[in-house]
């Protein structure tokens, strides 16, 4: 007879004692392949259990593979593949997947791993990071978000459980609508997508114009995480310098006429990593070439709120009369970047198309955190939120300026200041044939900072340090500028 044991005193049920002390005999050859194991009435009587729950426990190995059952005949251990658990698996498995996979996602993955490798090293050493956009948690409202959350639950309840409108929720559509008219946007809540952040939003613009050898025009530096999409959709960035009053029109119209681009890219606010907010002279002429060659613009309105000095300069969308203007927007660089909930605003039939390609990889975004941040916006947290967010980097953004003045001297850095956002842009002066391992020298030193070269598609003649102080206080942009200035005092003597 088989020797099983029931434990009157687990938790576990019955059934699954039985599962588990037999699966553990035929994976210890204890039970070998052709073996017969008890009826369900002999094992039943055996062990005083009813014989319903020695049925389930057969039912159960079968399902695993472990047995065959037969009508009218004992349940007969089978041959069976084992279990990939952790210890039996090959440290490496059989597939070559750099073979089987594009030149595209190769070249998207390399990239990632170098980023990923590079970010570990920084994790791992203390310091002050001036290298990293992600916001201050410090500042999150926790405690309004988790209410609201809480309201829009009770309020809106098993609607929130569904997938829920391709769009978005309406009612935060609608919020959004009002909210960028206080932006000079005009626009209706069927104008607006809701996405998984501003970054889903671009994806779905670079693969509704995706076509090998289609051209894209994009500011040179740019957001680094442009150029390996761009490249894994198979367009081609073209790269537009940048000035200090924004991207080199004239040459945008030379590569107009040469490449015959079907997108402008632009950050015409704060841009990413220079720091760079376009005047309305050059947004006019910016949209007025775009219209004389009807090439959309994709406006990327990431720190559209955070505007702290001087005056307001309106988004290049809010002159968008042919309706060529694709405008991304975000919470997550002023709220809260895990909730991921960003924006596009766009022509109708824009609109449609990019639902109608994202309905094939991600349905919708989260219902329930779409009502969360709507409950958060119309009771007002929101305004709220980004006064004081006004206010705080108000403050750390002259400090960071007065610092950079006071230790940094002319002869090893130049910078422009900036009307608002997280960055600053440091050029730092030629090296004079010295190759000092700059990231270790800065590192040594207890301070982080993003190299300009991510930034770039071509190599740049010049070197740049892009320092952000969207997670830090005035306490620790004053030591790590202190600490940057160690580190340049020791490359440039």
């Amino acid at each position: 007879m088989l020797l099983l044991e029931i434990d009157e005193q687990s938790r576990k049920p019955h059934y699954q004692q039985i599962v588990e002390q037999i699966q553990e005999k035929i994976e210890n050859q204890m039970l070998p392949p052709g073996e017969k194991l008890p009826s369900t009435r002999r094992l039943a009587e055996h062990l005083g259990l009813h014989r319903s729950t020695v049925a389930s426990a057969y039912q159960e190995l079968w399902a695993l593979g472990f047995v065959d059952l037969r009508p009218g005949a004992c349940p007969k251990v089978r041959e069976r593949m084992q279990l990939a658990t952790v210890e039996r698996r090959t440290p490496a498995g059989v597939v070559n997947w750099s073979a089987i996979a594009s030149k595209a996602s190769n070249a998207v993955w390399q990239t990632s791993r170098e980023w990923e490798q590079e970010s570990g090293r920084e994790r791992k050493e203390t310091g002050i990071d001036f290298s990293n956009l992600n916001i201050d948690y410090r500042l999150f409202p926790l405690d309004h978000f988790r209410s609201c959350l809480n309201q829009a639950i009770r309020e809106h309840g098993l609607q929130l459980l569904g997938y829920g409108e391709r769009a978005g929720f309406s009612p935060l559509r609608e919020y959004i609508a009002r909210h960028l008219q206080g932006h000079g946007i005009s626009v209706t809540a069927e104008e607006i997508l809701i996405t998984n952040g501003l970054q889903q939003g671009i994806d779905l613009v670079f693969r509704m114009i995706a076509e090998p050898g289609k051209a894209v025009a994009i500011e040179s530096p740019t957001y680094s995480e442009i150029i390996p999409l761009l490249r894994f959709c198979g367009l081609k960035p073209i790269e537009i310098p940048m000035r200090s009053d924004g991207m080199d029109l004239d040459v945008l119209e030379q590569a107009i006429a040469r490449e015959k681009p079907v997108l402008v890219y632009t950050m015409p606010n704060f841009q990413n990593p220079t720091g760079v907010s376009t005047n309305q002279a050059h947004r006019e002429r910016l949209l007025s070439i775009c219209q004389q060659h009807r090439i959309p613009i994709l406006e990327d309105g990431f720190e559209e709120e955070m505007k702290y000095f001087g005056r307001v300069v309106l988004p290049i969308k809010s002159m968008d009369k042919e309706q060529l203007v694709i405008y991304c927007g975000t919470f997550s660089k002023v709220l809260f970047p895990g909730v991921r909930i960003g924006w596009i605003a766009a022509d109708k039939e824009c609109i449609a198309r990019l639902i109608s390609i994202r309905s094939f990889s991600d349905l919708s975004s989260s219902m329930i955190l779409q009502a969360g941040i709507y409950d958060f916006c119309q009771n007002g947290h929101y305004e709220r939120h980004i006064s004081k967010m006004h206010r705080l980097f108000r403050k750390r953004m002259q400090t960071m300026l007065e610092v950079l003045q006071r230790e940094i001297k002319p002869a090893w850095a130049s910078w422009r200041e900036p009307s608002g956002g997280y960055l600053v842009w440091l050029k730092l002066a030629e090296l004079k044939g010295k190759t000092p391992d700059l990231p270790e020298i800065l590192r040594r030193h207890g301070v982080h900072a993003a190299f300009g070269d991510s930034f770039f598609l071509s190599k740049s003649a010049d070197l740049h340090l892009r320092l952000s102080i969207s997670q830090l206080n005035e306490a620790e942009i004053v030591r790590g500028i202190e600490c940057l200035a160690q580190a340049l005092a020791e490359v440039y003597g």
